[in-house]
């Protein structure tokens, strides 16, 4: 006879994080699928339009926009078992909130996606900064970096320990987190649902080949130098196409991956986002920038498909793919279908989060 699972009698909260709204509701996808009371909340609006189950509006004005996040909090407070926060959004005052949630009996996730944790780019190490002359950066870098010790930095810092102290479990999205945060349970990947990947147009060019930057956080991705290497490269090399989209929302933003041939994801941060699933979901060749360091903490750190770059080495590293790009292309698309497959597949990240919430019951 088949054992019970308790989890399903139990009910699970998972918000707000927008960028991040394409993998979490994958994955929530599969949970409900199998029979899991889970439910997905964005705040006002999500990236790339992706859906959620509940998407919660409220008033502009910041005195009744509290009052009404205070008043659903607790209409819905004692629906859920599990409270799943992602990048450190709760409803109201964060630390009265999750007090609140503690005195309830609640159980605390909280998942640490980027800038939520890291303190501008606190992700550089000086040794970088030491290799490539200041004058190189743009200046914006470089005033971010001297800014560290700044007032929003302390606030997020406290707001960073405090999630921690009070979270029953602690997950990171990546190895690049690892060194921001004091404790931490698990690193679980960006989930993607690979059915929708199957019927999209694919570049048919044999000779232009497009390279494509779509700068969700033009910061953390490099995007001012690669908006300059871009320049260059397309009056070198007119006869490819070198392009930076808008944000636009996820069904369109696919078809452009979809044409693409090579897609530029950050040269900055030291590991690979979502839009870099998406586009290896579709056999693309990415481009980014992955820490050496960072590839030790994950058990595929030596299998990412991943064309590793820099800030300093990019326009080189990017004529040099060009150049060997009809060479490989095959080979890679295979490559970065299967790494997805078995390290992105919504069923699989589904099954690592399934566990995280049930260790908080043991």
């Amino acid at each position: 006879m088949l054992k019970k699972d308790p989890l399903k009698q139990k009910r699970i909260f998972i918000g707000f994080n927008s960028a991040g709204a394409a993998g979490i509701y994958a994955f929530t996808r599969t949970l409900k699928r199998r029979g899991y009371q889970i439910d997905f909340y964005g705040m006002e609006k999500t990236h790339f339009a992706m859906p959620v189950d509940f998407l919660l509006k409220f008033s502009n004005n910041p005195l009744k926009s509290f009052f009404q996040r205070l008043s659903y909090f607790f209409k819905i407070l004692p629906r859920y078992d599990i409270w799943h926060f992602n990048f450190m959004e709760a409803f109201f005052f964060y630390p009265l909130n999750l007090l609140i949630l503690k005195l309830w009996g609640k159980k605390i996730v909280i998942t640490f996606r980027g800038f939520d944790v890291q303190t501008d780019l606190e992700f550089l190490t000086k040794s970088i900064y030491s290799k490539v002359p200041s004058h190189k950066w743009p200046e914006y870098y470089r005033l971010l970096f001297l800014q560290k010790k700044s007032w929003h930095n302390l606030l997020k810092k406290i707001r960073r320990r405090i999630f921690l102290w009070l979270a029953d479990k602690v997950i990171l999205i990546g190895p690049f987190l690892a060194g921001q945060v004091t404790r931490y349970d698990k690193i679980i990947p960006f989930a993607r649902n690979l059915k929708e990947k199957e019927n999209y147009p694919r570049s048919k060019s044999k000779t232009r080949i497009t390279v494509l930057h779509v700068p969700t956080d033009p910061i953390a991705k490099g995007t001012s130098e690669i908006t300059r290497v871009f320049k260059d490269l397309a009056q070198k090399y007119p006869e490819h196409s070198f392009q930076i989209l808008p944000k636009m929302p996820r069904e369109k933003l696919l078809q452009e991956i979809a044409k693409a041939d090579i897609i530029v994801d950050q040269i900055i941060v030291g590991w690979y986002g979502g839009q870099a699933v998406e586009a290896m979901a579709k056999g693309k060749i990415v481009m980014a920038f992955l820490n050496p360091t960072y590839l030790q903490l994950v058990s595929f750190g030596q299998k990412i498909p991943i064309w590793n770059t820099n800030a300093s080495s990019f326009s080189h590293d990017l004529e040099t793919l060009i150049k060997v790009f009809p060479l490989i292309k095959d080979e890679w698309q295979k490559k970065s279908w299967e790494f997805v497959k078995k390290y992105h597949k919504d069923k699989k990240i589904a099954s690592q989060y399934l566990k995280i919430y049930q260790s908080c019951y043991e």
